[in-house]
């Protein structure tokens, strides 16, 4: 069921030409299929918990300026403003998350995909995280409740 839902966001990415398919989403169905009894495989901790990250890493870019820095992976170094806005950003992603309850570990890789460039700081990065994160969450949650051996 795992690889099935990484094929489908993958085909609707490809279909769609739109980068729809990222790292962190690999742990997230990883905690929906093989952990599902847990809290951070619940729909609302996987949404909320990459929401607070992607939130956290946008203000923790622009509070340090470091938004149009070079990307750390390609730069061969690591601008300061990068390395500041990404700790910021994992502080506030957990602490957030523990306050709305929606503790998942994931959305800590997606605050870091943000902060450290691999993702550009704008709108429609915003839109592409939400739809690979909108049908992670959708289809984990089905995959969850049409396997049987997968049910909470």
């Amino acid at each position: 069921m795992s690889a099935a839902v990484m094929v489908i966001i993958g085909a609707l990415g490809f279909a769609f030409g739109a980068p729809i398919l990222f790292p962190s989403l690999g742990p997230t169905i990883f905690l929906q299929t093989v952990t599902p009894n847990e809290a951070s495989a619940r729909i609302w901790n996987t949404l909320v918990g990459h929401a607070i990250g992607i939130a956290a890493a946008f203000a923790a870019l622009f509070l340090f300026g470091a938004e149009h820095a070079p990307a750390a992976m390609s730069f061969g170094s690591i601008a300061l403003g990068r390395i500041g806005a990404t700790a910021l950003a994992v502080g506030i992603t957990i602490a957030a998350q523990f306050v709305f309850a929606a503790e998942h570990p994931p959305a800590a890789a997606t605050t870091m995909l943000i902060t450290l460039g691999s993702f550009a700081a704008d709108w429609q990065t915003v839109l592409l995280l939400a739809a690979g994160i909108v049908l992670v969450a959708g289809l984990g949650e089905f995959a969850r409740r049409c396997d049987p051996a997968l049910e909470p």
